[in-house]
This record gives C-alpha cells, structure tokens and sequence, in this order.
C-alpha cells in the first residue's frame, strides 16, 4: 500500500527457492523467517511485537472489507527503540550453495543466483 510516483524498476523472477517456510528461531536473537526473508529482534523487541499480535482480535481481520479504498490500522506504537542491532549493513552475499543472501539492516532477502 502506499501512493506510487513513478516505478523506478520493475522485472519477473522466478519463484523463490524457500517460498512456503515459516519458522520462529531462537539463537543469538530471534529470527523470523517468511518465506524468502529473515527479520532479527533483540528479545525485548520480539516480545513487544508477541504482545502486539496477542492483541488483535482474529474477527478484525477474518471480517475486514479488503478493497483499495480500506484501510483500518489495528496496532500502532512509536515506542521502539531508535537503534537497531544492524543500523547500518547493507551486504550481498553469495552462499555455498548457489543462492544469495541481500541483508539491509535486520532484514535479510534469500534468492536464487
């Protein structure tokens, strides 16, 4: 969603080598994997985000009218904090097994070569 000025790239891809994966991972952080993307949260953040979840009522989204002129805001905080563990990374990385790793901040993209 959002209000698009202009496209500045736009190309097919094939399908994603991990497109039907969800996992929840504890280790260093907590890692979220969907699909091709891995966020990271120190514990403090991911147990703010579990709460937020814990809170919206299942109806609201089973229920809501979806169209391109609805829009309803179910959460909303501005009390994270402003560093994140990664602030500033942005690198690619090829892996051993052929696919790529693109991490942008806590963020990180897995694709095929």
């Amino acid at each position: 969603m959002g209000q698009v000025k202009r496209v500045l790239f736009q190309s097919k891809c094939k399908k994603p080598m991990l497109n039907n994966r969800m996992t929840i991972e504890l280790c260093e952080n907590v890692h979220i994997h969907y699909r091709n993307l891995r966020l990271e949260f120190p514990k403090e953040e991911f147990l703010t985000i579990l709460k937020a979840f814990k809170s919206i009522d299942e109806k609201q989204i089973e229920e809501f009218d979806y169209n391109e002129n609805s829009f309803k805001e179910i959460f909303s905080t501005h009390d994270l904090p402003e560093k994140t563990e990664f602030d500033d990374r942005i690198v690619l990385e090829e892996q051993v097994g052929g696919h790529l790793h693109l991490h942008y901040r806590n963020l990180r993209i897995e694709h095929d070569a």
